[in-house]
């Protein structure tokens, strides 16, 4: 993790404070206010270091806009599902009855009218099983001091797209894919695979009925009629040093002096969350997050300007669904959480095998996890390699969509984390909102809560109200 710098030297900062007053102090302090959201709650702000922006009247709370970078799946394999022209329903345990029950759903509701947006890497937009809404499509790049973007991007726009090419030493305008004189490019489209394959997981347009009869070629994701709108954050930086927390538990292992990397700010996050309602989102997926922070030692501040967005957001009618994190960290014990999945008003999904049990690497604990999905891998990593069981690997991770452009011509992989926990939720939400349209956010979330299993009806530091089950929460929201 680092923080964001302007180009002239001045550090960037998220700065919530409610109301014109608390602006036109911060103004007459030195600071520039860049962009606001929540309804101008919440701030980017560039001051000097010597600032004392906590000084202001009227400043709930201030925290350095704080930078990641984008790290893997917890566990990868490489798929023998190659082909855009075969049917893989078949390998999505994830979708039948013995985990979500989401084949079954379908014969009640597919997500028709409902839509999802995925923050996150992009989303393929050749794709035919990820059809993604690109005209709603963002970029959101506080580094640039470009976010949010506005419009959709064509390839080459260098005031948006002066990215990093990840084998460059030098700043230059990002190589698209495909020669731009035959195809043009959104700068929502997906610059890594994450965001594709989440978006698979959530909408993937082959639809299969209960039997696990597949309409279609490809893969189905929980809400294949759903529209899916990508919301990217990440892009191409050079960073000059970088603290690395390989495993999510808040301990730097060591310091990287130059690395060229997919990056993401505090701000870019909360900005995408604050735009998910603009654009029509039943459910707003994030697959990512910081690594484990101990209260204690940690400033309010990044927390407090979570939870004021992603409120707003809920209030505004999106269920914001959150990644728990790969980390295996008990979140129960000595003051620890996880940002963003940990605010009041984001649903943390932690993730779950084929036997519906929380699976080696996912972060748990009772205040942190509202519900677990099929996130792929088993108990410890020896079973989930292991070739005797039911699922064996890979097969127990999850399949879904990646750009075959990016993957060695693949269009489906098998990847897991809790990242693909999370656009199971998502999925769900779109589901939900098609047999009941009117249904409030927070009611939404609590038809999925009510209906989840296998936490023995109460709640569970692995699985809080249990495992996600489509059929249920479609029968609990007609109700």
């Amino acid at each position: 993790m680092g923080t964001a710098t302007a180009a002239d030297g001045r550090e960037q900062y998220v700065v919530t404070a409610p109301g014109d007053g608390a602006l036109k102090r911060l103004e007459r302090r030195g600071a520039e206010v860049v962009a606001s959201i929540a309804d101008d709650t919440v701030h980017l702000v560039l001051a000097g270091e010597e600032t004392d922006l906590n000084g202001v009247g009227g400043v709930t709370s201030v925290d350095p806009n704080g930078g990641y970078r984008l790290l893997g799946p917890a566990k990868q394999a490489t798929s023998t599902a190659e082909s855009l022209d075969d049917q893989y329903a078949s390998l999505q345990w994830d979708k039948m009855a013995e985990t979500t029950g989401a084949f079954e759903a379908h014969d009640t509701a597919t997500g028709d009218g409902s839509t999802v947006a995925i923050i996150d890497t992009g989303i393929d937009e050749q794709h035919p099983d990820i059809p993604a809404v690109m005209e709603k499509g963002r970029l959101f790049r506080a580094d640039g001091l470009t976010s949010p973007d506005g419009e959709p991007t064509v390839a080459g726009d260098e005031t948006i797209e002066a990215n990093l090419h990840p084998d460059s030493e030098e700043v230059e305008p990002y190589v698209w894919r495909g020669p731009p004189e035959t195809r043009t490019q959104s700068a929502a489209d997906d610059v890594q695979s994450h965001g594709s394959h989440c978006a698979g997981i959530a909408t993937a347009k082959n639809d299969v009925d209960a039997d696990g009869v597949p309409e279609d070629v490809g893969v189905a994701g929980m809400a294949p009629d759903a529209d899916v709108v990508p919301l990217r954050v990440f892009y191409w930086k050079k960073l000059e040093e970088y603290e690395l927390d390989a495993d999510g538990d808040g301990e730097v292992e060591e310091t990287i002096p130059v690395v060229t990397t997919l990056f993401t700010t505090d701000f870019d996050i909360l900005s995408a969350i604050d735009y998910a309602p603009d654009a029509g989102a039943d459910a707003a997926n994030m697959s990512l997050g910081g690594g484990v922070i101990k209260g204690a030692e940690h400033s309010t501040g990044e927390h407090v300007a979570y939870q004021r967005v992603t409120q707003d957001a809920v209030k505004r009618g999106t269920v914001v669904t959150a990644s728990a994190g790969n980390a295996s960290a008990n979140l129960q014990q000595g003051g620890f959480y996880t940002l963003p999945n940990s605010v009041p008003g984001a649903l943390s999904v932690s993730a779950t095998g084929p036997n519906n049990e929380l699976v080696f690497y996912s972060n748990y604990g009772t205040s942190d996890i509202d519900v677990g999905a099929p996130g792929g891998g088993y108990e410890t990593l020896e079973k989930t390699l292991a070739a005797d069981t039911e699922w064996p690997f890979p097969t127990n991770l999850v399949l879904s969509t990646v750009p075959p452009d990016l993957n060695d011509g693949l269009a489906y992989d098998w990847y897991a984390g809790t990242s693909m926990a999370a656009p199971q939720v998502a999925g769900l939400v779109a589901l939900v909102r098609e047999v009941a349209p009117d249904m409030s956010a927070k009611k939404v979330q609590n038809v999925i809560e009510r209906t989840a299993r296998h936490s023995n009806g109460k709640s569970s530091p692995e699985l809080g109200a249990g495992v996600i089950y489509a059929p249920d929460a479609l029968e609990e929201a007609q109700r």
